[in-house]
């Protein structure tokens, strides 16, 4: 009897494929891409009954119509930008995502980035290999979190875990979201809302991403935008490239007018070769990575299969509230 297939697609190896293979169940087969091409999506996809959808290749038309045999769409995160919403609807497939599964992952990372760019650790480690100690000289030029106005646009779970991280640190906490958080948990999480983007952008002393990537807000970080900033703000952005025009954000960076960026989430992705924003001292770059410590990425890959598994068993239920389309 034929095993149902889940075609993972996107091209995992080493760990990464040693770990998701051993979830899942022996009545059921796995496979990855032969390559990470949308051709060989297009060429593999034929017999999958499940598409465990990572990475950036698009699940569009041309996808659907070749996976004659697909029953549903599982996300093993939460973004859905590489989806066709509209064909997917039309094919009556059922999409469902991973929400909240590396949030903690995602904010810790978040963190790291923040107190890196205060502290300069980048500067700072080099110079050390490097045989240069100067102790108090660069030592004063390090700022602390504490007292920091930090400006978090998106209130999810990634959202309010980088908040409450935030108040052991004892900084002011303030963001904007398309849906207000309730007064309790705004209270309890010591949070100030702005009924805007902008109208935080001059309070910000950091400004970290936390929403989803729309068309209303991408480039949503631009010249215009900057230029409301305070002169020597930090930006990070652990949630989607395309939020900030990366053009506009090098030549404010380039010019001192912000001090520093770091950025795990890339306008483009992989990096291009010499990508402007990797020539400047003042960026820390990491390979889209926040999500995907070790426990966060079994963690992720685990509630993806249970919900493919779920699904295939009939057992609605478990996994309804996961559920997009």
């Amino acid at each position: 009897m034929r095993k149902p297939l889940i075609l993972h697609t996107a091209r995992y190896t080493g760990l990464p494929w040693d770990i998701l293979k051993s979830i899942v169940p022996d009545s059921f087969e796995i496979k990855t891409l032969n390559e990470l091409s949308y051709d060989c999506l297009l060429q593999q996809c034929v017999d999958a009954d499940y598409l465990l959808v990572s990475g950036r290749l698009p699940i569009d038309e041309g996808v659907l119509s070749a996976a004659k045999h697909l029953k549903m769409i599982q996300r093993t995160g939460v973004g859905t930008e590489m989806l066709d919403m509209e064909a997917i609807k039309a094919h009556t497939i059922p999409v469902y995502v991973n929400a909240g599964v590396n949030a903690q992952s995602v904010a810790e990372h978040t963190l790291t980035l923040m107190l890196a760019c205060l502290k300069r650790l980048p500067h700072i480690n080099k110079q050390v290999h490097e045989g240069v100690w100067q102790k108090q000289q660069i030592g004063v030029t390090t700022r602390e979190l504490k007292g920091k106005t930090v400006a978090l646009v998106g209130m999810g779970n990634i959202g309010r875990m980088v908040a409450k991280m935030l108040q052991a640190f004892d900084a002011k906490v303030i963001y904007t979201d398309i849906v207000r958080q309730d007064e309790e948990t705004e209270k309890r999480l010591g949070l100030s809302y702005y009924i805007s983007f902008e109208a935080m952008l001059p309070e910000a002393d950091i400004l970290s991403f936390h929403c989803p990537l729309t068309t209303a807000n991408t480039e949503i970080l631009n010249k215009r935008t900057i230029s409301l900033m305070k002169k020597g703000a930090i930006v990070v952005n652990t949630a989607r490239g395309k939020l900030i025009n990366p053009d506009d954000l090098y030549e404010a960076l380039a010019s001192n007018r912000l001090v520093a960026a770091a950025l795990d989430t890339h306008f483009e992705e992989p990096l291009p070769h010499n990508y402007p924003l990797a020539q400047l001292d003042n960026v820390i770059l990491t390979p889209h990575i926040g999500g995907l410590s070790y426990e966060a990425f079994q963690s992720m890959m685990a509630g993806a299969i249970e919900n493919i598994v779920a699904f295939e068993n009939g057992k609605m239920d478990v996994i309804i509230d996961k559920r997009i389309i």
